[in-house]
This record gives C-alpha cells, structure tokens and sequence, in this order.
C-alpha cells in the first residue's frame, strides 16, 4: 500500500452457489472442461484486478520523471478520483529523468514501467538530485537541441548575419561552444587540445561590450580575418564531442576514477552549453522573421477574455534569509576524489550569505504583454520609442501604438492584441522594467526578495494536500503558513524540486506561456529582473579554471548606476538542471533590450 497499489476483489458474505445459465453451460465445459456448480464459502474472495491510485502530489512526479507536460487536472465532485492530462512536449533538452525514493527498492514491477514518488503527503526528506556530473543522455539531447537550432531554424545562408551588433555573426557561435568544451575536456585529461587548435585561439571567447559605450569590452579571442567554413567546423564539433562521449563513457561504464577538477571541468562544459543556447536563441529573435525556419508547426489561441486579475502574495520577513551554495571551494576540491552528491556552481554562487528580510508582498504574475501595452498607451508619446519592447515586432506601417504589434518567436509573431500573447509575460531590458514600476508606483523585488519569495511559495504549495489546501488558500503570509522550523532547512538546498512540473523550461514549448490566473507562478517563460546589481558575495574567490566568468562583469559598489543586475527565475529555453539550481544567478546589462527576460512588481 505505501507504493499506491490498490488489488480489488469480491468477497463472499456466505456460503454461496455459482450456477452456470443453461445457454453458456456447454461452451464452459468446453472451455474449462467442467461446468458443475461452483462453490464459494463464507470469506472468500475473487480477485478482480490489481491497480495504483496515486495522490495529489504524483502528478507533478510523473511529469518530472518522465518529461511529459502536466496539462490539467479535473477532480469528481466527491473528491474520490481524479482526470489528469498530460502531451509530450515538442522537444526537450534533457532526457526522462527517474525520481529517486526509498519505496522504489519495493517495487518489484518490470523496469519499463514509470517509476514514481507516491509518498503522501509529500515527503519532503525525498528530495531528487541531479547527478553531479551530466550523464551522457543528457549531452546528447542537449547536443539535439543546439543542432536544432543551428542547423535547421537558422538557415545556412545566414550563419554568418548579426542580427545583433553588440554579438559575434553566428558562425562564432558554432565553433565557441566546442572549442570552450575542448579546452576544459584538455585540462580535465591533462592532455592537448583537439586539432585545429587554432581554433582555441578564434572561439575561446566571444564579446559583449557595453551597450551604452561599445568601445568599453571585456578580454576576448582574436577574430580572425575570415572564419573558417562551416563543414571544418562542424568536423571540429564531432571530434570535440566524440572526445566528450569517450571520457563519460570511461566514466559511467568503465569506472574511471572521478576527480573533483576533471569533473567540474565536465560540468562547467556542459552548463556553458546549455546557457549559450539561450544567448543564440535571443539572437535569431532578432532576424527577419521570414528568414527563421520555424522547428514544429504551431498556432496561437485567440485571445478569450481579459487579463488575469492582478493579485498579492504575502511575506511575512523579520529574519534573515540564507542563500548562495555552501560546500563547493574549487580549490579545496582540486585534487581531491569527487564527493558523493556533490552540487557544482559557478563561482558567483558562492559562498552562502545572509540578507535580512523586511515584510513584502510580491506580484502573483509577471506583467503580460496586454499589461505593457496599455501603459505604453497612457503615457506621454515622446517617451515611447525607448520603451517598445525589442520582443515585439509592427505586424502593420502604422505609426507606434496606432497599429499591432506580434511577439517574436521561432514559429511565428502573434499578436498582442488578438491572441494568446496579449497574456505571455512582456521580455523587456530592464530599464523598461523600471519605467513601469514607477509609473504604476511600485518597484521590482530585490534579488533577496525574489528568491524567498519563489521558494518558499514552491514548498508551500507542495505541502498544500489533504486538509491544508484550504489552509493555504486562506493563509495571511506564505511564510506563515510553513513551520521554519521544520522546513526551513529544505529551503536552503541547492536544487529547488518543487518547482511545477508543468513549468514553461527545458523547452516544453518554443514560445512563453500566459501567466496563470490562479495561483503564483515564479519559474519559466523568461527570467525575472531584480533591482539588485551583479555584485559578488562576500568572500567571493574567482573560479582559476574561468576567472574571468563573473568577475568581469561585477559593477563597483561605488556606481551609482549600475551596468549589470541580477535576473532569476528561468525561461521557456532554460535547462532544467539551471532552473531547478536555486543558487544559480544570471545577470544582464539593465539597458539590454533582447534577452528572455521580464519582472514583476512588489510593494
């Protein structure tokens, strides 16, 4: 029972006669070679069938260990049984991923079947991790999806455009990625880098200047006089991620040994990856949308109704919150056997710190595109040009405003006034973000404030079963209704796993999804702006094996206007291994108008 499986059976009340009707009698003799009258005593049973009935909580596990999208869920009106639906998501760029749980060492079923967390109510001691190091099923979808875009939704006769100035023409981004894993595969087996190394010296690492003075630009590799041809490039790519599959085979099969600095260099691989698929991604935004070669067909839903109603949730505060990754010294680590569980980071998540919370309520939903029109309309036209988002595009030669506008995605623009998009959460720089928040005489979260805000609200609602739905629809503060006490410890994890399995990452979908209408949501569609800017923790050490990652982009705490500023959370083309890290910090330049990106409010 403690793994959800129900056997059915029909009992007998008394002694009872089972007497064939005359009209089948033959064909049972036939059948069973006997068709005298049965007897059936007191007590005993007929066995039915055998079947699992999960509880609240499992829906949300089969989505997570299978990949499938948890679409809706209906419940009878007595509360006895539920209806869920789920589809398979257009791709994915990660692989089913089975839920760890002591109860699985209990099921003796065949291996193809799901295997799932039945716990209830939800045990929060159960929590799934992440294997250290990315198994090799998780590089090949991910290889899948950078080749899907790369090579099908960017056509070859554009590899070389820059839709973006401030960025390297495409073509970079084809060698960068494999040339940065090389040089971390080398240092990981302490052996040369992949022929041409050359190219080591073109692709180690690409540009972004400042978008205010573009002359102002980090260290970056040399641009050759003419990049090299495409099918070189993409031999180079083969023979980098053969070398990938040797090194993880060696591992996952033939016990290799796995030290701690080969291992996050493995890592830092594979993240960098998953992250430059989003800067590429924004970019083909940026194209002409007739040159893009959509990957799925697609349509969009009209738009039914009008925006969700704007809604609060509350933060108590009066303590200090606790974040950042505890554990992962690089150089302590360099040398040493890898731990077991081991959480790898990048060196601006460390180490922990502590911020003292004040009480908050935050905004339930990010604001929508519908939202952003209307407040480009209700302010003076001479400030509306700088305030169009990069994200929209003029379906029509009216002037601003006067016409309609569609959202850029990779299979197609919809319209922000006619469709499902007027309720996607707006991607806007954040400098726009600022121009709404104080129009509306509100401001965005702090760093600090977002991240309590979104955890505590996923392990609310995952303990939220039974009896304490009612409890938490009607709880004054989110804070509140937990037991810190008991719960608090959870809330400090590197991974958040509470996460909704139907959230908008991973690419369940090639586009944002509307804001739902019913309850918080914190991750997917696009990333989050905070008033908060990129600086480092205190005790921050720059990582030896990519000093320059974060440490370039710190603004000093003497700037009185900051370049770069935290955003959180995770887009519809965020990893989920990223997502799900709730110490990962993202930042972007706050006058960058292209990113996956968009905010809201608190007061």
């Amino acid at each position: 029972e403690d793994i959800g499986r129900r056997n059915a059976f029909l009992e007998a009340l008394e002694d009872t006669f089972v007497r064939w009707p005359l009209e089948i009698k033959d064909r049972v003799k036939e059948l069973c070679g006997n068709s005298g009258d049965i007897l059936i005593k007191r007590g005993e049973r007929i066995y039915v069938e055998s079947s699992y009935k999960y509880g609240d909580g499992s829906a949300s596990a089969l989505a997570r260990s299978t990949g499938l999208i948890h679409l809706a869920q209906w419940q009878d009106s007595f509360d006895y049984y539920m209806l869920n639906l789920f589809r398979k998501p257009p791709t994915t760029m990660s692989p089913p991923r089975a839920m760890e749980s002591s109860s699985f060492d209990k099921w003796s079923e065949p291996t193809h079947r799901v295997r799932m967390m039945l716990q209830q109510p939800l045990d929060l001691g159960a929590q799934s991790r992440y294997p250290t190091i990315p198994t090799l099923p998780e590089w090949q979808h991910l290889w899948s999806s950078w080749d899907t875009l790369v090579l099908h939704i960017i056509p070859r006769r554009c590899l070389h455009d820059r839709p973006i100035d401030l960025r390297h023409p495409f073509i970079f981004y084809l060698g960068h990625v494999p040339a940065f894993a090389d040089i971390h595969m080398a240092a990981a087996e302490n052996l040369p880098l992949t022929e041409p190394q050359s190219y080591a010296l073109w692709f180690e690492r690409g540009i972004d200047p400042n978008i205010e003075d573009p002359s102002i630009c980090h260290s970056h590799s040399e641009v050759p006089k003419e990049w090299p041809l495409l099918d070189d490039i993409l031999a180079y790519r083969d023979r980098v991620r053969m070398r990938f599959t040797n090194w993880l085979d060696a591992y996952e099969k033939g016990g290799r040994r796995a030290e701690a600095g080969a291992a996050r260099h493995v890592w830092m691989a594979f993240e960098h990856e998953a992250l430059h698929f989003e800067t590429l991604l924004y970019m083909v935004l940026q194209m002409k949308p007739g040159d893009i070669q959509p990957p799925i067909e697609s349509s969009f839903a009209p738009l039914g109704g009008r925006q969700p109603r704007e809604s609060w949730v509350r933060y108590s505060g009066g303590y200090d919150l606790v974040f950042g990754l505890a554990g992962d010294n690089e150089s302590e680590m360099q040398g040493q056997d890898l731990p077991s569980g081991h959480v790898f980071g990048w060196d601006n998540e460390s180490p922990q710190i502590r911020i003292s919370l004040e009480p908050f309520s935050i905004r339930s939903q990010p604001i929508t595109n519908g939202e952003y029109l209307a407040f480009l309309q209700a302010i003076s036209s001479e400030l509306v040009d700088s305030l169009v988002p990069q994200s929209w595009i003029s379906l029509d030669q009216e002037p601003a405003l006067s016409g309609d506008y569609g959202v850029r995605t990779v299979v197609g623009t919809p319209s922000i006034t006619t469709t499902e998009a007027a309720m996607w959460p707006v991607c806007v720089s954040q400098k726009q973000a600022n121009a709404y928040a104080k129009w509306s005489g509100k401001r965005l979260p702090t760093e600090a404030e977002w991240i309590h805000a979104s955890r505590t609200y996923h392990l609310a609602r995952a303990q939220a079963t039974g009896n304490r739905k009612a409890e938490f629809a009607e709880c004054e503060t989110i804070d509140g209704f937990l037991d810190l006490t008991k719960t608090g410890s959870m809330l400090q994890q590197p991974y958040d796993m509470f996460v909704p399995s139907d959230a908008n990452i991973d690419l369940a979908s090639w586009h944002p999804q509307p804001v739902a209408a019913d309850e918080a949501t914190f991750i997917g569609s696009a990333w989050e702006w905070t008033s908060t800017p990129f600086y480092p923790h205190d005790g921050f050490k720059p990582s030896a094996m990519y000093p320059g990652y974060s440490a370039d982009f710190f603004d000093s705490f003497s700037d009185q206007d900051s370049t770069h500023y935290v955003v959180q959370g995770g887009s519809y083309a965020t990893h989920r291994r990223l997502a799900h890290r709730q110490t990962f910090r993202n930042w972007y330049q706050r006058g960058y108008p292209y990113v996956l990106a968009t905010f809201r409010l608190i007061e």
